[in-house]
């Protein structure tokens, strides 16, 4: 099977991932070519109606979009992803070091539940609450209000990596996070919490050491523009897109 847009999956990327699909049973379709028209919606921005006919109709597209993610399966694959592309850098599956930031985003019109404004960055909307490890590659990702308070959504972004990864003993963190406490980190996770401040406030924008991985991270979901804003109702869908638009990037590490 040929690509027909530089979204589609190449024959190649999909022998990495179509195992993931194999308990799925498909009567007219089949899972390839259902996920390139999820990935050309993200990759686009467009609307889900707008999917050209050389997809199955968008009805059938959105269907399985969200059924897999109520099954967790963007999740899974992201993980898996992860896995084999740190492994083909030359580093082990399980990071040692992560980092976490967030991102405040607009929202789409349509509007939706948790959204909320950021006075700091001068943002309605939503917030992306995200946890990298030293190469990039995603671990974790949760989406609130954009006045959540980082420190507070930490714990429970955090309580989602448990099991996963077993190497991590430091996580890298702006000063946005100082009110975490150290104690209830190693107490709750066994996790050490490593605050980096600037040296000058004043100078602008400073590639800090450790965090700037999670910035170029924030970068990359620029090249999909479905993740240029929160078009999603639901930030259980934000986190959805979020993780395909991550697993699609790191597939290309490792196909």
């Amino acid at each position: 099977m040929s690509s027909r847009y530089p979204s589609d999956l190449t024959d190649a990327e999909w022998e990495q991932i179509k195992h993931m699909f194999d308990r799925f049973q498909f009567v007219e379709h089949d899972p390839r070519t259902i996920l390139n028209g999820i990935l050309y919606v993200l990759k686009g921005g467009i609307q889900w109606r707008m999917l050209p006919s050389e997809y199955p109709p968008w009805q059938t597209v959105y269907y399985h979009f969200r059924k897999w993610r109520m099954l967790n399966l963007f999740q899974r694959l992201c993980d898996r992803i992860r896995r084999a592309a740190r492994v083909a850098e030359g580093r082990k599956p399980s990071p040692s070091a992560a980092v976490a930031d967030s991102q405040s985003v607009q929202t789409a019109r349509q509007g939706g539940p948790e959204r909320g404004p950021d006075p700091s960055k001068q943002v309605k909307g939503r917030k992306r609450h995200v946890i990298t490890d030293t190469l990039g590659f995603l671990l974790g990702v949760m989406v609130g209000p954009a006045n959540d308070s980082d420190g507070q959504r930490l714990p429970d972004l955090l309580q989602r990596l448990l099991g996963k990864v077993p190497r991590l003993k430091v996580i890298f963190a702006d000063s946005d996070y100082k009110g975490v406490p150290g104690s209830l980190m190693w107490r709750c996770f066994h996790w050490v919490l490593s605050i980096v401040e600037r040296e000058d406030p004043q100078s602008g924008f400073d590639p800090l050491p450790k965090r700037w991985v999670v910035e170029r991270t924030f970068s990359w979901f620029g090249a999909y523009r479905r993740l240029n804003q929160d078009y999603e109702y639901h930030p259980e869908t934000s986190e959805a897109m979020i993780r395909l638009g991550m697993s699609r990037l790191m597939l290309r590490r490792i196909a």
